[in-house]
């Protein structure tokens, strides 16, 4: 029997596009870089973000994702998990995995998730 990837995920995602600012961090954790981008899917582990600049997997971030229903900002760090090259490599997809979110974050993507599932 075969098994979508949609089927094996172990969270609920939401297809939605909410900006997002990321701070390429330093081994030192300093932040030596920083770009904006777009959400295409988002869950309680992490989100899919779209870009012309790819990082390499295992770059960690500080990140900043503006909801756009809700203008909440939802701020921790997060590590670059997998790329992938989109469109001759002129645009890229990122696989982010969330490592620390503060825990006000939390708490709010957890319920705009749970209200944006179940109002489906």
């Amino acid at each position: 029997m075969l098994i979508s990837a949609m089927e094996k995920r172990r969270e609920k995602r939401l297809d939605e596009e909410n900006k997002v600012v990321l701070h390429v961090l330093a081994e030192d954790g300093q932040e030596k870089q920083s770009f904006y981008s777009f959400s295409r899917d988002l869950s309680v582990g992490g989100l899919r973000i779209m870009t012309d600049s790819p990082l390499p997997v295992k770059t960690r971030l500080k990140i900043e994702i503006a909801i756009s229903e809700s203008k909440k900002v939802i701020a921790g760090l997060a590590e670059v998990r997998w790329v992938k090259s989109l469109f001759e490599d002129e645009v890229y997809e990122m696989g982010l995995e969330f490592i620390e979110l503060d825990p006000p974050s939390k708490v709010f993507l957890l319920e705009h998730i749970y209200k944006r599932t179940i109002a489906r």
